[in-house]
């Protein structure tokens, strides 16, 4: 899977991030938000969040090759794996605590977390153990 945003677009996609997350308390904390509001302010704070996580998942890197699209590829599949567990895990709490509503709450968003983690965690990895085959 290439990369198919600039290599810019990944520190972009973490400035949009912290946006969703903190601007939503600054309007409600100057009285932005309220019940009449509310349902836009959450969809688009949860859009935000989803372009902002493609953006940084999808970005080039700065020496993009094989092994860069090796790991994009094994963190969607360990992402996948994750996300099922908690899928069920959800599921399973929902129903013993008889709220099958939670179960929908923002579960597509947790699988994008999740794979932007594991990419992450994967290309930190990568360059370690580069780093240590050069010595």
């Amino acid at each position: 899977m290439k990369g198919i945003f600039p290599a810019s677009c990944r520190l972009l996609g973490y400035v949009l991030l912290l946006l969703s997350v903190f601007v939503p308390l600054l309007m409600y904390m100057f009285g932005q938000v309220n019940d009449g509001n509310l349902l836009y302010v959450k969809l688009g704070m949860k859009l935000v969040i989803w372009i902002s996580l493609f953006m940084v998942f999808l970005a080039k890197m700065k020496d993009e090759n094989e092994e860069a699209f090796a790991i994009r590829r094994k963190a969607m599949v360990i992402s996948l794996y994750l996300w099922g567990i908690y899928y069920v895990g959800v599921l399973l709490n929902a129903a013993y605590g008889g709220n099958l509503q939670e179960a929908d709450n923002s579960v597509g968003i947790v699988y994008m977390v999740i794979c932007v983690f594991c990419k992450e965690f994967l290309m930190q990895k990568a360059k370690i153990e580069k780093n240590f085959r050069q010595k």
